[in-house]
């Protein structure tokens, strides 16, 4: 089960964006044991609508790093000590849209302030330092948390020796930019989005779940959805709804979004993706990038469709170009994008490298 601490109670966070935020609530998780010096630390970021729990103890449904983390695994908790913590803006325990703010008593809906992947890596800092801990081995996230890992080690380029990045540029592409402005619409045009204060009456599900759909085609493959569902049809479709069988999958991934997750957070960490951009606050991008100390391993998958090959070759470049010592590895997965939740057999070699 996730632990709890309450961060920023004397003085707010000022957020990059402007606006601060008070009395901030940090869900987070460890695993494996901290051993006396204290440099065994390693912390994992969470994608997108990830949360502080990667693993969980049977019976519980499996963590999204389930398969990864244990005893002799990629994340081997008998050398290494693991904290996860869900992100500034969710919705699994650490303060976002849906949390009570102090000073209205009601959630915070359309209040929230918008935040950056530099606002959630501060939290983050400030988990380690509340835990007493100076120095981390390693950094290591996918997708939205390769974005984390990397700003941590801009950020804070003394305290991160490893960085582990797994299918993720530097930035955005305008084609994913562009998915995500499609799926804001599909929430921010349901009738009872109300502005972000719906609350108190009837979320935005049908506008949630259409944006879950058209995520989900950004993170799989047309080779594996053809493995899985082909043309075929099923035997008591609508020819209006879920005639095929791919539709159905759809519908099913949409409808179960609903019971985790909170549409604005869906919102908020979404436009933080497409913000994220290494020069902010610096005179400009290698300036940011010449900054980072730590060893620095990048991995990507040739058939993903969101943080594409060419992206993330351009990414190795600017990083190389900044003095960055890369590691940068890549292969073929018919999962796509969300290979690195799945694909162990390539990935633990891969983690066990940049974690050496």
């Amino acid at each position: 089960m996730a632990q709890f601490l309450t961060l920023f109670e004397d003085r707010p966070l000022t957020l990059a964006l402007g606006g601060t935020l008070a009395s901030i609530t940090v869900a987070y998780q460890t695993y494996g044991t901290l051993n006396a010096a204290k440099n065994n630390v390693i912390l994992l970021c969470h994608a997108l609508t990830g949360d502080a729990e990667p693993y969980k103890a049977p019976p519980e449904e499996k963590g999204w790093w389930q398969d990864f983390i244990g005893s002799g695994l990629a994340f081997d908790t008998d050398r290494y000590f693991f904290i996860c913590s869900n992100v500034l803006g969710g919705c699994k325990g650490t303060t976002g849209p849906a949390s009570i703010n102090p000073e209205t008593g009601k959630p915070y809906g359309s209040q929230f302030p918008i935040i950056t992947v530099q606002d959630i890596v501060t939290l983050q800092k400030a988990l380690i330092n509340a835990l007493g801990i100076s120095q981390l081995h390693a950094v290591v996230g996918g997708s939205f948390g390769g974005m984390q890992a990397t700003q941590w080690a801009i950020s804070y380029p003394d305290k991160v020796k490893n960085v582990v990045n797994l299918c993720s540029s530097l930035t955005l592409s305008a084609e994913a930019i562009g998915f995500n402005h499609v799926m804001r619409q599909a929430v921010i045009n349901d009738p009872h989005f109300n502005h972000g204060d719906y609350y108190h009456g009837t979320p935005p599900h049908n506008g949630l779940k259409i944006a879950r759909m058209l995520g989900m085609l950004t993170y799989r493959t047309d080779a594996q959805l053809t493995r899985a569902f082909g043309r075929e049809e099923k035997q008591s479709g609508s020819i209006w709804g879920d005639h095929f069988q791919v539709e159905s999958y759809l519908s099913y991934q949409g409808v179960k979004f609903l019971d985790r997750f909170d549409a604005n957070s869906y919102l908020y960490l979404l436009r933080a993706l497409d913000l994220y951009d290494p020069a902010f606050g610096f005179d400009n991008e290698h300036q940011a990038l010449s900054r980072i100390q730590a060893r620095y391993t990048l991995i990507g998958v040739t058939s993903d469709q969101l943080f594409k090959q060419a992206d993330v070759h351009k990414s190795r470049q600017r990083l190389e170009n900044a003095g960055v010592q890369v590691q940068y590895d890549e292969f073929y997965s018919i999962f796509g994008h969300d290979s690195f939740l799945v694909d162990y057999d390539f990935f633990a070699e891969m983690i066990r490298k940049g974690l050496a």
